[in-house]
């Protein structure tokens, strides 16, 4: 799992969290809280979270019962992300899977610490796009091309052949085609990393209602096409 999705935190001290957060799981467990419990992963970026249940409680690990979806996840990932609000501070919490049994639904997770966990707002989720897609961002200055990478309701990212002549907060126009329709959206340069074959460069947009509303069906689609894939990955495992 990226480290974008989470940001690990210390309240007190490793053992002493850990053991907080054991105490909510086994707590859980018992009924003696309401089962709130929401597991966190990412595929393709898209945020894949279902509920869950704690079966058992060892000094090595904690038992979980899993939707499978998230299960074929996180025997990739080898770890997740809890959400629940009985954590301390409305923190989330990240874990290691040292078990993880796809047909059956189980996973026995260990190492806990608080975590503050990305934001899952409609606006926030980040998908890739497969096909290639030329986006144009024009300027006073003149105009930058690249191929999309990924976007959201708020920003996106461009593969660009070089380094752009922009700095941070330049302001400029976009354009360019999802799913056949013209998408257009004001928009301003965060920053630009240098990769392999060029630059990575990222930006924030502020689309008006229309063209939100085209990113946004843009988003769903691929999330549906997600959930496909895993049922497919699922029923091959």
């Amino acid at each position: 799992m990226k480290k974008q999705h989470y940001k690990l935190i210390t309240l007190a001290d490793g053992k002493t969290d850990a053991d907080a957060i054991r105490e909510v799981l086994g707590a859980l467990m018992e009924n003696r809280v309401n089962n709130d419990l929401v597991l966190v992963n990412y595929y393709d970026e898209v945020p894949v979270s279902y509920r869950s249940t704690v079966t058992g409680l060892e000094s090595d690990g904690v038992e979980m019962i899993v939707h499978e979806h998230q299960a074929l996840i996180m025997k990739h990932e080898k770890s997740t992300l809890i959400k629940s609000s009985h954590f301390e501070h409305g923190l989330g919490v990240h874990c290691f899977a040292s078990y993880v049994n796809v047909p059956k639904r189980l996973v026995i997770l260990n190492n806990f610490s608080y975590a503050q966990i990305r934001a899952e707002r409609r606006e926030a989720v980040r998908v890739k796009v497969r096909d290639t897609v030329v986006a144009r961002f024009d300027t006073e200055e003149g105009t930058l091309a690249g191929n999309l990478v990924d976007i959201s309701g708020i920003g996106l990212s461009l593969a660009c052949e070089a380094t752009p002549m922009l700095h941070p907060g330049q302001t400029g126009a976009f354009s360019f085609m999802l799913g056949g329709t013209a998408v257009q959206a004001p928009g301003s340069f965060v920053r630009a990393n240098q990769v392999d074959d060029g630059s990575l460069c990222m930006f924030k947009i502020s689309p008006d209602r229309r063209n939100d509303g085209l990113i946004s069906q843009f988003i769903y689609q691929r999330q549906v096409e997600i959930v496909r894939e895993l049922k497919e990955m699922v029923e091959v495992a």
